[in-house]
């Protein structure tokens, strides 16, 4: 779906100023959100289904996290696993929400977990809960996993209703990993996905166990493994690799709309 055929969001948002120096203003586009914290922008998009959504998917990518999200709704990196699935989550009934990394912060240690990205998921969740009463749930695939992970440990009680998270980094290096975040504070359903030829250092399938155990407190934890999908076509990091499930598009997003729809 290109950016003239998405569906526009108008955006009304409360509390433009926030006494911390939040910010958080619409786009001229309408379907796309610009969230300011301490002087760094990133952009948000809003693409709606036909029908009101069951649930919303705020989806953070992998790699350093740019996608380039223009004010227009374009995608400048759309490879990303999450990304290049928007129909897919859109045909599930989905309200999709792609987040941008923020200017200046992307790719360096600590971005993902950090205060900072904190206070700007809740912003972002809190944009969401404005266009939808839906359940909300966040989606990390690769490094944006330990995003998702820590926007679960952070927010209130209530905030979202839960997690899903695909190729996880569970490596120490230069990215933030999922056990970078505490873990044990996390309370909402947990959805592992991992591919089992999965060929990232990064994100290793064989600790997958080790990351399932540490949620002590979800209500519920499941892991999801997958393997064939097609030949690869980058590196084994990469999105077009079995890390990206390259092939399995399709029975992976299925099987995570089930899992949502049921929890």
């Amino acid at each position: 779906m290109n950016a003239l055929g998405r569906a526009l969001i108008f955006v009304t948002l409360l509390g433009l100023a926030h006494p911390s120096g939040l910010a958080a203003a619409p786009e001229a586009g309408g379907n796309v959100v610009s969230i300011t914290i301490d002087g760094a922008a990133q952009n948000v998009l809003f693409v709606a289904p036909p029908s009101p959504p069951v649930a919303a998917v705020v989806m953070f990518p992998g790699g350093d996290g740019r996608i380039g999200i223009s004010a227009t709704g374009s995608i400048a990196r759309p490879a990303n696993f999450l990304i290049r699935t928007e129909a897919n989550w859109l045909a599930h009934g989905f309200l999709f929400v792609a987040v941008d990394a923020a200017d200046g912060r992307a790719g360096t240690r600590g971005d993902r977990v950090g205060p900072a990205n904190l206070r700007a998921i809740a912003e972002i969740v809190r944009a969401v809960r404005q266009r939808t009463t839906a359940p909300i749930w966040l989606l990390g695939t690769s490094a944006g996993a330990p995003a998702a992970m820590a926007g679960a440990a952070s927010l209130p009680p209530g905030a979202i209703r839960g997690v899903v998270v695909s190729s996880p980094v569970t490596m120490s290096g230069s990215r933030d990993s999922v056990f970078d975040v505490p873990l044990a504070q996390v309370s909402v359903p947990v959805l592992i996905q991992i591919h089992h030829d999965d060929g990232c250092r990064l994100s290793p399938p064989i600790n997958a166990p080790r990351f399932k155990a540490a949620l002590t407190s979800a209500r519920a934890v499941e892991v999801q493994e997958f393997s064939g999908g097609g030949f690869p076509r980058s590196q084994p990091c990469e999105p077009y690799a079995q890390h990206g499930f390259i092939g399995l598009e399709d029975q992976v997003v299925n099987a995570s709309a089930a899992w949502i729809v049921s929890h």
